[in-house]
């Protein structure tokens, strides 16, 4: 009579509550995380008028960048978008540049020639086609160039210094924001490294004890479908080596435990950007969590897997919202 020992191994898994509190693992590091989420404010006087520049940036997974400037500044858009790209590197970024004060370059007015234009060429259609000009004004002024800056006041060095002096300080407030937020971050994924990596280290306790479990569990099942003097002591004791083999887990720990340790340096090193360095390591540590889980056959080994899943999770909730 033959049973298949994959099945015996079914009938072996129990359950129980609990895993051991991790102890400490000492890591002291400074913080070099930035968050995305963050706000800055600069200003700048240029004669008697102000330039403001005002700078938000939230959570995304590509660089999104929006710049709002008057009309005058159109030409100065590109290096605008380099300098604010170069220095934020990341996430859904919002800008306005403005000024204030009685030569304010924004103030704008409407090109009435071209409107004009405009009007009497789409009021002809209309005509021709016979719809009533009710909503020809409305549509006109939806067109591109109606507006205009209403000063001629030129883009010279010393403003342009100025306006480079408000966005500066802008992006300088930004930055100060989001490293206050990632300090917060940099903590909670400090701890939850940590806690992978000594629940990892638990598993030596016990692992001895669960391999003598799944074996004992085994016999006790094969005993229950057989009578003892039906089974070939030598062909157990194979099979039994064979399918313990396949649930060693030396391997996925030790590179568990690498993994972390790398992870934890990562955070730590003096790199940039680091959201997606440490993304690829969190795949990596999802990997060896996921076949510990598959090989642990023993409910306190499963334990701590759920654990280790359970930080996980919020690492990869926290690396969404980094630099």
């Amino acid at each position: 009579m033959a049973i298949s020992f994959a099945s015996a191994f079914s009938f072996a898994l129990a359950f129980s509550l609990g895993y051991p509190q991790p102890s400490p693992f000492k890591f002291i590091f400074a913080s070099m995380i930035q968050s995305m989420t963050g706000y800055g404010r600069g200003s700048a006087d240029y004669n008697d008028m102000k330039v403001l520049s005002e700078i938000r940036s939230l959570n995304s997974k590509v660089t999104d960048l929006r710049i709002k400037l008057p009309v005058s500044l159109g030409e100065k858009e590109i290096d605008l978008r380099n300098l604010v790209l170069q220095r934020t590197q990341r996430g859904k970024i919002e800008m306005t540049i403005s000024f204030e004060g009685d030569l304010a370059l924004d103030d704008l007015d409407y090109d009435k020639a071209l409107i004009r234009k405009h009007f009497n060429q789409l009021n002809e259609i209309a005509a021709s086609l016979g719809v009533g000009p009710d909503q020809i004004l409305h549509e006109v002024l939806k067109l591109p160039n109606i507006l205009r800056s209403g000063s001629n006041t030129e883009i010279d060095n010393t403003l342009w210094d100025k306006i480079l002096e408000a966005v500066n300080e802008s992006i300088d407030r930004l930055i100060e924001f989001r490293t206050h937020e990632g300090q917060s971050q940099y903590n909670d994924l400090l701890q939850s490294a940590t806690a992978i990596h000594d629940m990892c280290n638990s598993i030596e306790a016990y692992d001895v004890e669960r391999l003598a479990y799944v074996r004992t569990r085994m016999k006790q099942k094969l005993d229950e479908y057989l009578n003892g003097d039906q089974i070939d002591s030598n062909r157990f004791e194979q099979e039994l080596i064979y399918f313990l083999d396949r649930l060693d887990i030396n391997e996925e720990k030790v590179r568990l435990q690498q993994h972390c340790k790398f992870f934890l340096e990562t955070l730590s090193g003096d790199m940039e950007m680091k959201s997606k360095q440490l993304n690829f390591i969190s795949q990596e540590l999802g990997r060896e969590i996921n076949t510990l889980g598959a090989k642990a056959q023993w409910s306190p080994l499963q334990h701590l897997v759920v654990g280790m899943k359970n930080e996980l999770e919020k690492i990869k909730e926290q690396l969404a919202n980094i630099v």
